[in-house]
């Protein structure tokens, strides 16, 4: 059976079980940075790839959509495929076909709770080092993140990470450099970004996929629903095109930890043609990330552990997530109490480079440390 190793800043041990399938591709894909040979202790965490189903005794939900107990494993099942949970959490077992990032949320709660015991919390941004200054973009689903991100990158920034990464109450910000999932948009954005493509089957299909989603709507008539539908049955597919920041832009280096100088929260404005960005309070900054935070993993978490305190005996995990829920936020507000914090809204487009975003973002981010500059609207 293939095993790998994962070790996350010496806080948590990952062992990842199995091959074929997405459940567990993913992760050999996203944490490849992380990976260590032969560690010299037991995993934290393992991730097992099964194909044997499990059968629950009793369950809370339909019978093809539920939470479950098998009397020794807390599941979760849709439909075909399922997850299946030791009590504890130290083992979780995934059909070939779940999808990755819902095991990925109860690994990474692990070492969340590792880490927010010396200050750090986890954020669901980007963050550059850009001219010496360090600038952290928690962010919305869809609201511009990666292409922030490249935009600073062109001009020759440095990398902690492009999907989350830690913040510590300090001050300090640790890099977690995972692989970029590069959506359409992204490419489209940025003509010179390349996906990997396992051969040219894969690549044109690829680019046929792109080119529906870029130009069919998926609000307007039946025949543009049909296409899309179509699109996400046979073409999309449920992989994801990953890549590395080092891949995109050969230059630009990695920053393991910084000084978080200033945060901007990013937030889509689709009615916008224009890239803004307005001083904020810290408090504001930090209720806006606490609710990217519960958007992003903690609402699914609290669901999945909700059900298994209900249905499993033992020690309530649900108790274990709202104290670092709680610790998270109380690392935000006192940090961002010590940095510049900004909101920024940035316009939906396709198009970035052509309708100057990428320039705008850059100029923007610039102002931040010269507050007298005209571009900076504030509040």
């Amino acid at each position: 059976m293939k095993r790998h190793y994962y070790d996350f800043f010496g806080a948590v041990l990952l062992e990842v079980r199995g091959d074929g399938g997405r459940s567990t591709g993913q992760f050999y894909t996203m944490f490849d940075r992380f990976e260590v040979d032969d560690p010299d202790r037991e995993p934290d965490v393992v991730i097992e790839r099964t194909t044997e189903d499990v059968e629950s005794e009793t369950v809370l939900g339909d019978p093809g959509d539920h939470y479950g107990w098998t009397g020794d494993r807390f599941v979760v099942r849709d439909g075909s495929k399922f997850m299946a949970v030791e009590p504890g959490w130290d083992h979780i077992y995934v059909s070939p076909d779940w999808e990755p990032f819902f095991a990925t949320y109860p690994v990474e709660f692990r070492i969340r709770e590792a880490l927010v015991e010396d200050g750090y919390a986890l954020v669901h941004g980007s963050a550059v080092e850009l001219n010496g200054e360090t600038t952290v973009f928690p962010a919305w689903r869809g609201g511009g993140k990666t292409n922030t991100l490249i935009s600073l990158l062109r001009e020759g920034a440095d990398f902690l990470s492009d999907d989350r990464l830690w913040v510590g109450v300090d001050g300090t910000a640790l890099g977690y450099p995972l692989a970029v999932n590069l959506q359409p948009y992204n490419v489209q954005s940025f003509p010179e970004l390349e996906v990997r493509h396992d051969g040219l089957r894969d690549r044109a299909r690829h680019e046929v996929s792109e080119f529906i989603e870029l130009n069919v709507d998926s609000n307007a008539s039946l025949a543009h629903n049909g296409v899309n539908f179509l699109n996400r049955k046979f073409l999309t597919g449920n992989g994801r095109s990953f890549t590395t920041v080092e891949e995109m832009f050969p230059r630009a280096d990695h920053v393991a930890e910084s000084t978080v100088d200033d945060v901007v929260v990013l937030g889509a404005a689709p009615n916008s043609d224009h890239v803004a960005i307005e001083e904020a309070s810290a408090d504001r900054v930090a209720s806006a990330t606490d609710a990217i935070s519960y958007f992003e993993w903690n609402e699914l978490l609290e669901e999945y552990f909700r059900a298994y305190d209900a249905l499993c005996p033992g020690p309530s995990i649900t108790e274990r997530l709202e104290d670092v829920v709680d610790a998270e936020a109380a690392v935000f507000r006192e940090l961002f109490a010590d940095v510049g914090t900004y909101r920024a809204a940035v316009p939906r487009s396709a198009e970035w480079h052509e309708d100057g975003l990428d320039r705008e973002i850059v100029d923007g981010i610039r102002s931040l440390s010269d507050t007298t500059e005209p571009y900076l609207r504030l509040q």
